[in-house]
Protein backbone atom coordinates (compact mmCIF):
# COMPACT_ATOMS: atom_id res chain seq x y z
CA UNK A 1 0.00 0.00 0.00
CA UNK A 2 1.18 3.62 -0.54
CA UNK A 3 2.23 5.71 1.90
CA UNK A 4 -0.14 8.29 1.29
CA UNK A 5 -3.08 5.79 0.97
CA UNK A 6 -1.97 4.76 4.18
CA UNK A 7 -1.79 8.37 5.69
CA UNK A 8 -5.47 8.83 4.10
CA UNK A 9 -6.54 5.70 5.85
CA UNK A 10 -5.39 6.12 9.36
CA UNK A 11 -6.89 9.52 9.71
CA UNK A 12 -9.99 7.80 9.27
CA UNK A 13 -9.35 4.65 11.40
CA UNK A 14 -9.73 2.02 8.35
CA UNK A 15 -7.33 -1.00 7.64
CA UNK A 16 -8.15 -1.18 4.09
CA UNK A 17 -9.34 1.00 0.94
CA UNK A 18 -13.31 0.63 1.28
CA UNK A 19 -13.94 1.68 -2.59
CA UNK A 20 -11.04 1.23 -4.59
CA UNK A 21 -11.25 1.63 -8.12
CA UNK A 22 -10.23 -1.85 -9.14
CA UNK A 23 -12.51 -4.79 -8.72
CA UNK A 24 -12.10 -5.96 -4.76
CA UNK A 25 -13.04 -10.00 -4.67
CA UNK A 26 -12.47 -10.26 -0.95
CA UNK A 27 -15.11 -7.77 0.49
CA UNK A 28 -17.52 -8.87 -2.21
CA UNK A 29 -21.09 -7.28 -1.61
CA UNK A 30 -23.18 -10.66 -1.50
CA UNK A 31 -27.06 -10.93 -2.43
CA UNK A 32 -28.92 -13.92 -2.58
CA UNK A 33 -29.34 -13.61 -6.14
CA UNK A 34 -25.99 -13.02 -7.08
CA UNK A 35 -24.86 -16.03 -4.68
CA UNK A 36 -27.83 -17.96 -6.39
CA UNK A 37 -26.28 -16.99 -10.12
CA UNK A 38 -22.23 -17.40 -9.11
CA UNK A 39 -23.48 -20.89 -7.65
CA UNK A 40 -25.17 -21.73 -10.92
CA UNK A 41 -22.35 -20.83 -13.54
CA UNK A 42 -20.15 -23.14 -11.20
CA UNK A 43 -22.19 -25.80 -11.90
CA UNK A 44 -22.86 -25.32 -15.15
CA UNK A 45 -18.69 -25.00 -15.68
CA UNK A 46 -18.07 -27.99 -13.50
CA UNK A 47 -20.29 -30.21 -15.20
CA UNK A 48 -18.93 -29.16 -18.59
CA UNK A 49 -22.84 -28.12 -19.67
CA UNK A 50 -21.54 -25.45 -22.33
CA UNK A 51 -20.14 -22.18 -22.05
CA UNK A 52 -21.64 -19.39 -20.11
CA UNK A 53 -22.22 -15.49 -20.97
CA UNK A 54 -22.07 -12.48 -17.82
CA UNK A 55 -23.08 -9.38 -19.17
CA UNK A 56 -23.50 -5.89 -17.45
CA UNK A 57 -22.92 -2.15 -18.04
CA UNK A 58 -19.91 -0.70 -17.71
CA UNK A 59 -19.15 -0.62 -13.44
CA UNK A 60 -21.61 -3.16 -12.63
CA UNK A 61 -19.15 -5.82 -10.97
CA UNK A 62 -18.37 -8.17 -14.07
CA UNK A 63 -14.65 -8.65 -13.31
CA UNK A 64 -15.50 -8.82 -9.56
CA UNK A 65 -17.76 -11.42 -10.38
CA UNK A 66 -15.47 -13.25 -12.67
CA UNK A 67 -12.69 -13.47 -9.87
CA UNK A 68 -15.60 -14.64 -7.31
CA UNK A 69 -15.93 -17.53 -10.10
CA UNK A 70 -12.43 -17.89 -10.27
CA UNK A 71 -12.39 -19.06 -6.43
CA UNK A 72 -15.58 -21.03 -6.35
CA UNK A 73 -13.70 -23.15 -8.95
CA UNK A 74 -10.49 -23.48 -7.47
CA UNK A 75 -8.94 -26.73 -6.34
CA UNK A 76 -8.23 -30.02 -7.52
CA UNK A 77 -9.94 -31.10 -10.39
CA UNK A 78 -9.97 -27.38 -12.58
CA UNK A 79 -7.58 -25.75 -14.59
CA UNK A 80 -8.11 -21.73 -15.24
CA UNK A 81 -7.40 -19.26 -17.78
CA UNK A 82 -8.30 -15.33 -17.80
CA UNK A 83 -7.57 -13.33 -20.81
CA UNK A 84 -8.74 -9.83 -19.72
CA UNK A 85 -6.76 -8.52 -23.02
CA UNK A 86 -9.10 -8.35 -25.35
CA UNK A 87 -6.90 -5.81 -27.87
CA UNK A 88 -5.52 -9.41 -28.86
CA UNK A 89 -7.64 -10.93 -31.72
CA UNK A 90 -7.66 -14.17 -33.91
CA UNK A 91 -3.97 -16.16 -33.75
CA UNK A 92 -2.74 -13.22 -31.14
CA UNK A 93 -5.69 -13.99 -28.75
CA UNK A 94 -4.91 -17.83 -28.99
CA UNK A 95 -1.44 -17.42 -28.05
CA UNK A 96 -2.27 -15.63 -24.81
CA UNK A 97 -4.84 -18.59 -24.03
CA UNK A 98 -2.11 -20.85 -24.61
CA UNK A 99 0.04 -18.78 -22.57
CA UNK A 100 -1.88 -18.93 -19.52
CA UNK A 101 -2.64 -22.45 -19.79
CA UNK A 102 1.31 -22.53 -19.63
CA UNK A 103 1.89 -23.95 -22.94
CA UNK A 104 4.22 -22.65 -25.99
CA UNK A 105 2.63 -20.90 -28.47
CA UNK A 106 4.09 -22.58 -32.25
CA UNK A 107 3.53 -19.78 -34.34
CA UNK A 108 0.07 -20.82 -36.51
CA UNK A 109 -3.03 -20.71 -35.71
CA UNK A 110 -3.50 -24.40 -37.07
CA UNK A 111 -0.77 -25.81 -35.01
CA UNK A 112 -1.64 -23.84 -31.51
CA UNK A 113 -4.98 -25.37 -32.04
CA UNK A 114 -3.81 -28.52 -32.32
CA UNK A 115 -1.22 -28.02 -28.88
CA UNK A 116 -4.26 -26.96 -27.29
CA UNK A 117 -6.31 -29.71 -28.27
CA UNK A 118 -3.76 -32.37 -26.66
CA UNK A 119 -3.41 -30.27 -23.38
CA UNK A 120 -7.39 -30.83 -23.40
CA UNK A 121 -7.07 -34.49 -24.19
CA UNK A 122 -4.42 -35.11 -21.51
CA UNK A 123 -6.45 -32.70 -18.86
CA UNK A 124 -9.87 -34.47 -19.80
CA UNK A 125 -7.76 -38.03 -19.48
CA UNK A 126 -7.16 -36.93 -15.82
CA UNK A 127 -10.33 -36.10 -15.13
CA UNK A 128 -9.74 -32.47 -15.11
CA UNK A 129 -11.73 -29.40 -16.48
CA UNK A 130 -10.48 -26.44 -18.31
CA UNK A 131 -11.97 -23.39 -18.30
CA UNK A 132 -11.01 -20.44 -20.23
CA UNK A 133 -12.80 -16.55 -18.75
CA UNK A 134 -12.47 -13.76 -21.30
CA UNK A 135 -13.27 -10.69 -19.62
CA UNK A 136 -14.31 -7.28 -22.01
CA UNK A 137 -15.39 -9.97 -24.52
CA UNK A 138 -17.37 -7.22 -25.58
CA UNK A 139 -14.21 -6.12 -27.90
CA UNK A 140 -14.09 -8.98 -29.93
CA UNK A 141 -13.99 -8.98 -33.22
CA UNK A 142 -16.33 -11.71 -35.54
CA UNK A 143 -12.80 -13.59 -36.65
CA UNK A 144 -12.13 -14.16 -32.80
CA UNK A 145 -15.14 -15.41 -31.92
CA UNK A 146 -14.99 -17.56 -34.75
CA UNK A 147 -12.26 -18.85 -33.03
CA UNK A 148 -13.90 -19.67 -30.10
CA UNK A 149 -16.48 -21.73 -31.72
CA UNK A 150 -13.97 -23.50 -33.38
CA UNK A 151 -12.60 -24.02 -29.40
CA UNK A 152 -15.88 -25.55 -28.63
CA UNK A 153 -16.02 -27.84 -31.28
CA UNK A 154 -13.10 -29.52 -29.10
CA UNK A 155 -14.71 -32.29 -27.53
CA UNK A 156 -14.49 -36.40 -26.86
CA UNK A 157 -17.86 -38.51 -26.58
CA UNK A 158 -20.36 -36.61 -25.24
CA UNK A 159 -18.06 -33.85 -23.53
CA UNK A 160 -16.45 -30.47 -23.95
CA UNK A 161 -12.94 -30.50 -23.32
CA UNK A 162 -13.07 -26.84 -23.04
CA UNK A 163 -15.47 -24.46 -21.42
CA UNK A 164 -15.62 -20.77 -22.02
CA UNK A 165 -17.07 -17.84 -19.78
CA UNK A 166 -17.37 -14.59 -21.85
CA UNK A 167 -17.87 -11.92 -20.05
CA UNK A 168 -18.72 -7.74 -21.46
CA UNK A 169 -21.18 -4.85 -21.77
CA UNK A 170 -24.32 -5.51 -23.22
CA UNK A 171 -23.20 -5.18 -26.87
CA UNK A 172 -21.93 -8.26 -26.74
CA UNK A 173 -24.91 -10.02 -26.26
CA UNK A 174 -25.81 -7.86 -30.05
CA UNK A 175 -22.39 -9.32 -31.23
CA UNK A 176 -23.60 -12.71 -30.39
CA UNK A 177 -26.53 -12.77 -32.81
CA UNK A 178 -24.18 -12.63 -35.45
CA UNK A 179 -25.67 -15.07 -38.21
CA UNK A 180 -21.87 -16.84 -38.77
CA UNK A 181 -21.68 -17.57 -35.00
CA UNK A 182 -25.01 -18.66 -34.36
CA UNK A 183 -23.62 -22.16 -33.12
CA UNK A 184 -21.24 -20.37 -30.75
CA UNK A 185 -24.73 -18.50 -29.32
CA UNK A 186 -26.67 -21.56 -29.11
CA UNK A 187 -24.43 -23.25 -26.72
CA UNK A 188 -24.55 -20.82 -23.69
CA UNK A 189 -26.10 -23.02 -21.08
CA UNK A 190 -26.44 -19.84 -18.60
CA UNK A 191 -26.49 -16.17 -18.97
CA UNK A 192 -25.89 -14.22 -16.00
CA UNK A 193 -27.00 -10.49 -15.90
CA UNK A 194 -25.60 -8.45 -13.63
CA UNK A 195 -27.78 -4.93 -12.66
CA UNK A 196 -27.35 -1.97 -10.22
CA UNK A 197 -27.96 -1.65 -6.50
CA UNK A 198 -31.69 -0.91 -6.12
CA UNK A 199 -32.40 1.86 -3.77
CA UNK A 200 -32.53 -0.18 -0.77
CA UNK A 201 -29.25 -1.68 -1.24
CA UNK A 202 -27.27 0.94 -1.37
CA UNK A 203 -26.96 1.41 2.27
CA UNK A 204 -26.41 -1.65 3.23
CA UNK A 205 -23.50 -1.61 0.33
CA UNK A 206 -22.04 1.07 1.76
CA UNK A 207 -21.54 -0.29 5.03
CA UNK A 208 -20.38 -3.95 4.38
CA UNK A 209 -17.68 -1.98 2.07
CA UNK A 210 -16.75 -0.01 5.27
CA UNK A 211 -16.93 -2.68 7.86
CA UNK A 212 -15.14 -4.75 5.58
CA UNK A 213 -12.38 -2.02 5.75
CA UNK A 214 -12.52 -2.24 9.15
CA UNK A 215 -14.65 0.94 10.46
CA UNK A 216 -14.40 1.04 14.03
CA UNK A 217 -17.93 1.50 15.09
CA UNK A 218 -19.68 3.59 15.15
CA UNK A 219 -17.63 5.12 13.21
CA UNK A 220 -18.43 6.58 9.79
CA UNK A 221 -21.81 5.94 8.45
CA UNK A 222 -24.28 6.83 6.31
CA UNK A 223 -27.79 8.40 7.05
CA UNK A 224 -31.08 7.29 4.92
CA UNK A 225 -31.66 9.79 3.35
CA UNK A 226 -27.72 9.96 2.03
CA UNK A 227 -28.08 6.90 0.79
CA UNK A 228 -31.06 7.75 -1.19
CA UNK A 229 -29.23 11.37 -2.37
CA UNK A 230 -26.04 8.85 -3.09
CA UNK A 231 -28.71 6.02 -5.50
CA UNK A 232 -29.78 9.14 -7.15
CA UNK A 233 -26.73 10.55 -8.38
CA UNK A 234 -25.09 7.41 -8.91
CA UNK A 235 -27.83 5.35 -10.58
CA UNK A 236 -26.96 2.31 -8.20
CA UNK A 237 -23.84 1.92 -10.17
CA UNK A 238 -21.36 0.37 -7.78
CA UNK A 239 -18.28 1.98 -9.75
CA UNK A 240 -19.88 5.36 -9.76
CA UNK A 241 -20.81 4.32 -6.37
CA UNK A 242 -17.09 3.82 -5.31
CA UNK A 243 -16.12 7.21 -7.10
CA UNK A 244 -18.68 9.48 -4.79
CA UNK A 245 -18.36 7.93 -1.69
CA UNK A 246 -14.29 7.58 -1.86
CA UNK A 247 -14.95 11.28 -2.22
CA UNK A 248 -17.41 11.82 0.68
CA UNK A 249 -14.33 10.18 3.13
CA UNK A 250 -12.21 13.31 2.46
CA UNK A 251 -15.28 15.35 3.69
CA UNK A 252 -14.80 13.83 7.08
CA UNK A 253 -11.19 14.75 7.87
CA UNK A 254 -11.14 16.73 11.26
CA UNK A 255 -14.35 15.05 12.64
CA UNK A 256 -13.74 13.33 15.98
CA UNK A 257 -15.16 9.56 15.04
CA UNK A 258 -18.18 9.23 16.75
CA UNK A 259 -19.13 12.86 14.50
CA UNK A 260 -18.62 11.32 11.09
CA UNK A 261 -21.73 10.60 9.37
CA UNK A 262 -22.35 11.84 5.47
CA UNK A 263 -25.31 13.45 5.09
CA UNK A 264 -27.21 14.34 1.86
CA UNK A 265 -25.06 17.73 0.84
CA UNK A 266 -21.66 16.04 1.28
CA UNK A 267 -23.28 13.10 -1.43
CA UNK A 268 -24.22 16.04 -4.04
CA UNK A 269 -21.03 17.99 -3.43
CA UNK A 270 -19.15 14.85 -3.81
CA UNK A 271 -21.26 13.36 -6.57
CA UNK A 272 -20.43 17.22 -8.39
CA UNK A 273 -16.97 16.81 -8.36
CA UNK A 274 -16.42 13.02 -8.68
CA UNK A 275 -15.19 11.37 -12.09
CA UNK A 276 -15.13 13.57 -15.31
CA UNK A 277 -17.45 16.75 -15.31
CA UNK A 278 -19.71 17.65 -18.25
CA UNK A 279 -17.86 19.70 -21.59
CA UNK A 280 -20.97 22.26 -21.49
CA UNK A 281 -20.61 23.68 -18.05
CA UNK A 282 -18.01 22.99 -15.10
CA UNK A 283 -18.61 23.48 -11.52
CA UNK A 284 -16.39 26.87 -9.86
CA UNK A 285 -18.31 26.97 -6.97
CA UNK A 286 -15.22 27.17 -4.87
CA UNK A 287 -16.74 26.76 -1.82
CA UNK A 288 -18.00 23.00 -2.46
CA UNK A 289 -14.81 22.24 -3.34
CA UNK A 290 -13.68 18.91 -1.71
CA UNK A 291 -10.18 19.16 -3.93
CA UNK A 292 -8.66 21.20 -1.13
CA UNK A 293 -9.52 18.97 1.28
CA UNK A 294 -8.30 16.03 -0.71
CA UNK A 295 -4.74 17.11 0.41
CA UNK A 296 -2.58 15.75 2.67
CA UNK A 297 -0.47 18.99 3.00
CA UNK A 298 -2.13 21.76 4.95
CA UNK A 299 -5.65 19.34 5.81
CA UNK A 300 -6.88 20.97 9.14
CA UNK A 301 -6.90 24.37 7.75
CA UNK A 302 -8.81 23.38 4.55
CA UNK A 303 -11.24 21.00 6.17
CA UNK A 304 -11.83 23.91 8.79
CA UNK A 305 -12.83 25.63 6.19
CA UNK A 306 -15.12 23.29 4.11
CA UNK A 307 -16.58 22.06 6.86
CA UNK A 308 -18.02 25.65 8.02
CA UNK A 309 -18.93 26.22 4.00
CA UNK A 310 -20.76 22.94 3.88
CA UNK A 311 -22.78 23.52 6.94
CA UNK A 312 -24.19 26.46 5.59
CA UNK A 313 -25.01 24.71 2.61
CA UNK A 314 -26.66 22.32 4.60
CA UNK A 315 -28.57 24.98 6.61
CA UNK A 316 -29.55 26.90 3.46
CA UNK A 317 -30.69 23.85 1.43
CA UNK A 318 -31.03 20.51 3.16
CA UNK A 319 -34.05 19.57 5.25
CA UNK A 320 -33.84 18.20 9.11
CA UNK A 321 -31.58 15.45 9.34
CA UNK A 322 -34.21 12.36 9.92
CA UNK A 323 -33.87 11.42 13.63
CA UNK A 324 -32.09 7.85 14.16
CA UNK A 325 -34.62 5.41 15.11
CA UNK A 326 -35.22 4.24 18.47
CA UNK A 327 -33.68 1.19 19.60
CA UNK A 328 -36.45 -1.32 21.31
CA UNK A 329 -36.61 -1.09 25.33
CA UNK A 330 -35.34 -4.78 25.44
CA UNK A 331 -32.08 -3.76 23.85
CA UNK A 332 -29.81 -1.39 25.76
CA UNK A 333 -28.10 1.23 23.62
CA UNK A 334 -24.43 0.67 21.88
CA UNK A 335 -21.53 1.73 23.90
CA UNK A 336 -17.73 2.63 22.81
CA UNK A 337 -17.32 -0.83 25.42
CA UNK A 338 -19.86 -2.61 22.88
CA UNK A 339 -17.64 -1.26 19.95
CA UNK A 340 -15.01 -2.23 20.99
CA UNK A 341 -16.11 -5.93 22.01
CA UNK A 342 -17.52 -5.75 18.47
CA UNK A 343 -14.61 -5.79 16.46
CA UNK A 344 -12.20 -8.19 19.24
CA UNK A 345 -15.10 -10.52 17.87
CA UNK A 346 -14.69 -10.05 14.49
CA UNK A 347 -10.78 -10.34 14.85
CA UNK A 348 -11.08 -13.62 17.02
CA UNK A 349 -13.27 -14.84 13.67
CA UNK A 350 -9.82 -14.01 11.45
CA UNK A 351 -9.45 -12.62 7.87
CA UNK A 352 -10.50 -15.21 5.68
CA UNK A 353 -14.10 -15.97 4.91
CA UNK A 354 -15.97 -14.00 7.76
CA UNK A 355 -18.91 -12.39 6.27
CA UNK A 356 -20.64 -9.43 7.65
CA UNK A 357 -24.51 -8.41 6.91
CA UNK A 358 -27.54 -7.72 8.11
CA UNK A 359 -29.68 -10.06 9.76
CA UNK A 360 -33.45 -10.53 10.94
CA UNK A 361 -35.05 -11.38 14.31
CA UNK A 362 -36.62 -14.49 12.85
CA UNK A 363 -33.19 -15.56 11.87
CA UNK A 364 -31.50 -14.95 14.46
CA UNK A 365 -34.99 -16.91 16.70
CA UNK A 366 -33.70 -20.01 14.70
CA UNK A 367 -30.54 -20.08 15.62
CA UNK A 368 -29.86 -22.95 18.55
CA UNK A 369 -26.64 -21.38 20.09
CA UNK A 370 -25.07 -18.17 18.97
CA UNK A 371 -21.62 -19.83 19.28
CA UNK A 372 -19.70 -18.15 16.72
CA UNK A 373 -21.33 -15.53 16.30
CA UNK A 374 -20.60 -11.66 16.84
CA UNK A 375 -24.09 -9.88 16.86
CA UNK A 376 -24.86 -6.12 17.26
CA UNK A 377 -27.99 -3.92 16.32
CA UNK A 378 -27.74 -1.06 15.07
CA UNK A 379 -30.63 1.88 14.57
CA UNK A 380 -31.24 0.13 11.28
CA UNK A 381 -31.34 -3.24 12.37
CA UNK A 382 -29.35 -6.27 13.55
CA UNK A 383 -25.73 -6.57 12.36
CA UNK A 384 -23.90 -10.07 12.43
CA UNK A 385 -20.70 -11.47 11.62
CA UNK A 386 -19.45 -15.37 11.27
CA UNK A 387 -17.40 -17.83 9.74
CA UNK A 388 -19.04 -20.92 8.86
CA UNK A 389 -17.58 -24.70 7.78
CA UNK A 390 -20.29 -24.95 5.08
CA UNK A 391 -19.44 -23.20 2.00
CA UNK A 392 -21.95 -22.66 -1.61
CA UNK A 393 -18.79 -25.00 -3.39
CA UNK A 394 -19.54 -28.14 -1.10
CA UNK A 395 -22.99 -28.34 -3.11
CA UNK A 396 -20.98 -28.94 -6.32
CA UNK A 397 -18.49 -31.02 -4.89
CA UNK A 398 -18.09 -34.36 -6.68
CA UNK A 399 -19.77 -37.13 -6.17
CA UNK A 400 -17.49 -38.97 -3.40
CA UNK A 401 -17.28 -35.80 -1.47
CA UNK A 402 -21.36 -35.21 -0.50
CA UNK A 403 -21.27 -35.93 2.72
CA UNK A 404 -21.97 -32.37 3.98
CA UNK A 405 -24.63 -31.97 1.48
CA UNK A 406 -26.32 -35.16 3.01
CA UNK A 407 -26.26 -34.03 6.34
CA UNK A 408 -28.45 -30.84 4.69
CA UNK A 409 -30.57 -33.25 3.30
CA UNK A 410 -31.36 -35.07 6.61
CA UNK A 411 -31.85 -31.87 8.48
CA UNK A 412 -33.81 -30.11 6.04
CA UNK A 413 -35.81 -34.05 5.78
CA UNK A 414 -36.07 -33.85 9.62
CA UNK A 415 -37.81 -30.40 9.48
CA UNK A 416 -40.54 -32.22 6.42
CA UNK A 417 -39.22 -29.80 4.50
CA UNK A 418 -37.47 -32.52 1.90
CA UNK A 419 -39.04 -35.68 0.85
CA UNK A 420 -36.09 -36.79 -1.29
CA UNK A 421 -33.36 -39.53 -1.15
CA UNK A 422 -30.16 -38.87 0.80
CA UNK A 423 -27.97 -38.45 -2.20
CA UNK A 424 -26.04 -35.52 -1.42
CA UNK A 425 -27.11 -33.99 -5.23
CA UNK A 426 -27.94 -30.15 -5.17
CA UNK A 427 -31.17 -30.56 -7.73
CA UNK A 428 -34.59 -28.76 -8.10
CA UNK A 429 -35.90 -30.46 -5.08
CA UNK A 430 -33.51 -29.63 -2.82
CA UNK A 431 -33.01 -26.11 -3.93
CA UNK A 432 -37.30 -25.95 -3.16
CA UNK A 433 -36.89 -27.50 0.45
CA UNK A 434 -33.90 -24.91 1.09
CA UNK A 435 -36.54 -22.11 -0.34
CA UNK A 436 -38.68 -23.25 1.97
CA UNK A 437 -36.48 -23.05 4.93
CA UNK A 438 -35.31 -19.87 3.91
CA UNK A 439 -38.69 -18.43 4.15
CA UNK A 440 -39.25 -19.70 7.08
CA UNK A 441 -35.98 -18.45 8.87
CA UNK A 442 -36.67 -14.57 7.65
CA UNK A 443 -34.73 -15.47 4.75
CA UNK A 444 -35.04 -14.20 0.81
CA UNK A 445 -35.95 -17.71 -0.40
CA UNK A 446 -34.14 -18.54 -3.60
CA UNK A 447 -32.65 -21.58 -2.81
CA UNK A 448 -29.52 -20.82 -3.22
CA UNK A 449 -26.44 -21.35 -0.16
CA UNK A 450 -26.26 -18.06 0.45
CA UNK A 451 -23.73 -17.49 3.72
CA UNK A 452 -26.77 -16.84 5.82
CA UNK A 453 -28.37 -19.91 5.26
CA UNK A 454 -24.88 -22.03 4.95
CA UNK A 455 -24.44 -20.59 9.06
CA UNK A 456 -27.97 -21.33 10.36
CA UNK A 457 -27.60 -25.23 8.45
CA UNK A 458 -23.95 -25.25 10.26
CA UNK A 459 -25.71 -24.09 13.68
CA UNK A 460 -28.46 -26.65 13.00
CA UNK A 461 -26.23 -29.11 12.39
CA UNK A 462 -23.46 -28.98 15.69
CA UNK A 463 -26.80 -27.87 18.17
CA UNK A 464 -27.35 -31.55 19.02
CA UNK A 465 -23.99 -32.93 18.97
CA UNK A 466 -22.83 -30.47 21.44
CA UNK A 467 -24.91 -32.39 24.00
CA UNK A 468 -23.28 -35.73 22.49
CA UNK A 469 -19.64 -36.87 24.57
CA UNK A 470 -18.72 -38.41 21.31
CA UNK A 471 -15.76 -36.67 20.35
CA UNK A 472 -15.82 -33.68 17.90
CA UNK A 473 -14.20 -35.38 15.30
CA UNK A 474 -15.97 -38.67 15.33
CA UNK A 475 -19.15 -37.09 16.38
CA UNK A 476 -22.89 -37.39 14.28
CA UNK A 477 -25.90 -35.32 14.55
CA UNK A 478 -29.39 -35.98 16.54
CA UNK A 479 -31.09 -39.25 15.92
CA UNK A 480 -28.36 -40.30 13.19
CA UNK A 481 -29.85 -37.85 11.15
CA UNK A 482 -27.18 -36.93 9.42
CA UNK A 483 -24.48 -39.08 8.32
CA UNK A 484 -20.63 -38.53 7.79
CA UNK A 485 -20.79 -35.07 9.26
CA UNK A 486 -18.08 -33.74 11.49
CA UNK A 487 -19.61 -30.45 13.35
CA UNK A 488 -17.34 -27.47 14.05
CA UNK A 489 -15.64 -27.59 17.00
CA UNK A 490 -13.59 -24.18 18.80
CA UNK A 491 -9.96 -26.10 18.04
CA UNK A 492 -11.02 -25.49 14.12
CA UNK A 493 -11.08 -21.99 14.62
CA UNK A 494 -14.47 -22.16 12.37
CA UNK A 495 -17.07 -21.11 15.25
CA UNK A 496 -15.61 -20.32 18.70
CA UNK A 497 -17.00 -20.18 21.74
CA UNK A 498 -17.61 -15.99 22.54
CA UNK A 499 -21.57 -15.11 22.24
CA UNK A 500 -21.28 -11.37 22.42
CA UNK A 501 -24.35 -9.01 21.23
CA UNK A 502 -23.29 -5.82 21.25
CA UNK A 503 -26.33 -3.10 22.63
CA UNK A 504 -28.27 -6.20 23.62
CA UNK A 505 -25.98 -8.32 26.40
CA UNK A 506 -27.56 -10.74 28.66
Amino acid sequence: MNPALTRHLQTLGLERAPFPPTPDAAAWFQTARLEAERVEAAHCLRTRAGFVLLTGEIGTGKSTFLRRLLYALGGAGMVTSLVFNTFLQGPDLLAAVLRDFGLEARGTPAADIDTLNRFLVQQWRAQVTCVLMIDDAQNLTLESLELLRLLTNLETGQEKLLQIVLAGQPELRANLEQPGIRQLTSRICKHVQLDVLAADEVQRYVHYRLDAAGNPSPGIRLRADAAQALHRASGGNPRRIHQIMDRCLYGLYGLPAHARVIDPALVRTAAAEAGARPLARRLKRARHSLATAASLTGVLAATVLFLALRGADSRAEDTPPVPAPVPAQASAPSTRADDADWNACLRRLGQAGVQVQAVTATWLARLPTRDGLCLRQLAEGWQAGWRTRLRAEDFLAAQDQHARVRAVQALLQAEGLYAGTLDGLYGPRMRAAIAHFQQRSGLPPSGAPDPATLFLFDTLLAAPAAASSTSPETQHHGNGCCPSYTSPSPRDGLLPRFPFSAGNKQ
